[in-house]
């Protein structure tokens, strides 16, 4: 799949377009994306989605407002949904063009367009001016078909990106995978912590969350770590480790079983449980035993699900 900033060059191929932010492509994204690539096999279009890094611009820089998920996790699961190239510009690249000249230059004329997907509640244009009829109402003298899906239910309300992170926020990953359609899963690299935890047996591998991600309710998560192929059970912990007296956030895993060193290395932990908040113990080694208790405590959860086979 190719991931591509250019919004100047025509694409040879004519294309069927899903249009969208898609933060976490939870189950609403991936019914358009599903739409766009079926009407793209239907019509010999190449699949295509066009969506933006928000760097110095909304969403992510509006108050509250964070991302569910890292661009390369995002394009990965778009790869594995049949898209074949995905259109990402920074925000800043399109967000003064009018309505007229983002469906008419953009999508008509670098795109190639000739079927569009997008959510019933799909704005574009300057100021986010135009909504799905305006889009309708520019592309039909153009000959380009536009879909807009309605809204997908979850437990009767519907799915959104604002409601996922609010469960996340609250500890309630399983409620998030559910919408998500797949775990709540940080990708960042390994850094270096003060090595405190190795003091207790327990060597672990630290990750900070990037600027504007989601961080999920702070304490101890029952998790599955994916090194060299192969999925590992972990116990991690969210939060700034009071016990240890530490105050910065970090995502502290032990994983089960694992011996290697992981420095430097960008790995993904998918947050499956939430098992206990996090709290300051009288002495390290009361935090010590309550480790033990954890790390039996997901031996046992670990039997409920099986490892995704070994990539």
């Amino acid at each position: 799949m190719l991931v591509t900033q250019d919004i100047t060059t025509p694409r040879q191929r004519p294309s069927a377009v899903a249009l969208g932010f898609f933060d976490g492509v939870h189950m609403g994204h991936r019914a358009v994306i599903g739409r766009a690539v079926q009407a793209a096999g239907e019509g010999g279009l190449a699949p295509r989605v066009f969506t933006f890094l928000p760097e110095g611009a909304a969403p992510a820089s509006k108050s509250g407002l964070t991302l569910l998920q890292t661009e390369e996790r995002k394009e990965t699961i778009l790869a594995r949904l049949g898209v074949e190239e995905v259109i990402c510009p920074p925000f800043r690249e399109f967000r003064a063009m009018t309505p007229e000249q983002f469906v008419q230059d953009l999508l008509g004329r670098v795109l190639g367009a000739r079927e569009l997907v997008c959510g019933f509640n799909y704005h574009f244009g300057r100021g986010g001016s135009a909504g799905v009829e305006e889009l309708r109402a520019l592309c039909q003298p153009l000959g380009i078909g536009v879909t807009a899906l309605p809204p997908v239910l979850w437990r009767d309300e519907v799915v959104s990106s604002t409601r996922i992170r609010q469960a996340i926020r609250e500890g309630e990953v399983e409620e998030a995978a559910r919408m998500l359609q797949g775990p709540f899963t940080l990708t960042a690299e390994v850094v270096h912590g003060k090595r405190l935890a190795r003091t207790l047996s327990w060597p672990t591998i630290n990750q900070l969350f990037p600027l504007d991600f989601t961080v999920p309710r702070y304490g101890v998560y029952w998790s599955r770590v994916l090194v060299g192929g192969r999925e590992w059970d972990g116990v991690t912990n969210v939060g700034i480790k009071p016990t240890l007296h530490e105050t910065n956030l970090t995502m502290e895993t032990y994983i089960l079983d694992y011996d290697g060193d992981l420095y430097g290395e960008r790995i993904p932990v998918s947050l499956l449980r939430f098992l206990r908040p996090e709290q300051r113990f009288p002495s390290v080694q009361e935090l010590s035993q309550r480790i033990i208790k954890d790390i039996g405590t997901v031996r046992e959860l670990s039997k409920t699900l099986p490892r995704a086979p070994e990539s």
